[in-house]
């Protein structure tokens, strides 16, 4: 592969690397956190919010509302979604159906929902900057700015796995291996051009990770199981994603791309404690739910306010303390915010252009 260096991909300072972050911690929000395993667990899922106007006839009692999860099932996305929703759809008297639309870098599924009717029966998730990330790269014929925050629910970290069995324990190893020719591909959740393909970018230029192949799939779901059949000896994923995969030992952590580590393996190493620069930029997702950009301000207030009540439930916070996973959510207008920030941050971070080259060479 041609090497690229850090400084064509890269804009800002490592300073300036905390996208997607700014105004979402649960302390700010107004919700109580607890410390497991070094992170910030959140206990209560509150925050100050004005849910007014709220729609007083929606939903229909007894209707389904679509939710658009453009990822594979099984991923980090599709088992929060399949945690939360039950008692998102109890709180509002609805049905829930997940539809999971992976492809093109979560951009076919985020596509069909920018383009859904605006009736308010249709949702979906997707994680700056994950998606935002490929939006820009990939330029869809569609607007994703238009699309409506109904809230953040979580934060979650990637980490670097490889096969349960393979002699290696820390980021060091893996680049022996690399650098040994042992190994030449790694894995990430998404296709070229994507969040996973940029980290694993940055840390062959700045880490000087020696892999040969970037393998792109339809969500972290895949992207473990390529590693635990053997089809790549070591993949970038969420830490949720590899949580089933990890306890059945056929596979490891070997680092935690956030400096803040992962409360799902909270016994793994960060690479900022394996002496290893802060990639936090690229190195951990905000989880986000979103509606068409036709709905009312007050069917958005209506739905936000049924998940701040599911994330506070008991069955929601039973399942994040004992799997580790964080719950933190933050308002409709926090979430429009994070959006419009990520959109207009990334392209001073990342050099966007050299991304879609390498993306398309």
């Amino acid at each position: 592969m041609r090497e690229i260096k850090r400084r064509d991909l890269l804009k800002a300072t490592a300073g300036s690397a905390t996208i997607g972050f700014v105004g979402l911690s649960a302390g700010q929000d107004g919700g109580e956190t607890t410390t497991a395993g070094g992170q910030q667990t959140t206990t209560q899922a509150q925050a100050d919010c004005d849910f007014s106007p709220m729609a007083e006839n929606y939903p229909e009692s007894g209707r389904t509302i679509s939710y658009i999860v453009p990822f594979s099932q099984g991923g980090g996305t599709d088992t929060y979604a399949r945690q939360i929703l039950p008692q998102v759809g109890e709180n509002l008297n609805v049905n829930f159906q997940i539809q999971n639309i992976p492809g093109s870098a979560s951009l076919r599924g985020t596509g069909q929902l920018v383009q859904a009717d605006s009736d308010g029966y249709t949702m979906g998730a997707f994680n700056p900057p994950s998606t935002p990330l490929s939006y820009l790269v990939f330029q869809p014929d569609y607007d994703l700015s238009q699309l409506k925050g109904v809230a953040t629910y979580a934060r979650t970290p990637y980490v670097l796995i490889t096969q349960g069995d393979a002699d290696v324990d820390s980021l060091e190893g893996v680049m022996s291996k690399y650098e040994a020719g042992d190994w030449q591909a790694i894995g990430g959740c998404q296709a070229r051009g994507g969040l996973n393909h940029v980290t694993a970018l940055v840390m062959q230029n700045e880490y000087g990770m020696q892999w040969e192949n970037y393998v792109g799939y339809d969500g972290c779901a895949p992207a473990v199981q390529a590693v635990a059949s053997g089809e790549v000896p070591a993949t970038i994923t969420t830490d949720v994603a590899a949580q089933g995969t990890v306890e059945s030992d056929r596979a490891k952590v070997v680092a935690v791309l956030s400096s803040g580590g992962s409360g799902v393996f909270p016994e793994a190493t960060p690479v900022t404690e394996q002496g290893f620069g802060n990639i936090d930029y690229i190195g951990q997702l905000t989880r986000s739910m979103w509606m068409p950009s036709g709905v009312s301000d007050g069917q958005v207030n209506k739905v936000s306010s049924a998940v701040q009540e599911a994330l506070q439930s008991d069955p929601v916070q039973q399942w994040a303390e004992e799997t580790g996973n964080i719950i933190e959510f933050s308002c409709p207008s926090t979430t429009d915010e994070l959006l419009q920030q990520t959109l207009e941050t990334l392209p001073e971070q990342v050099d966007i252009e050299k991304i879609r080259e390498e993306a398309t060479s």
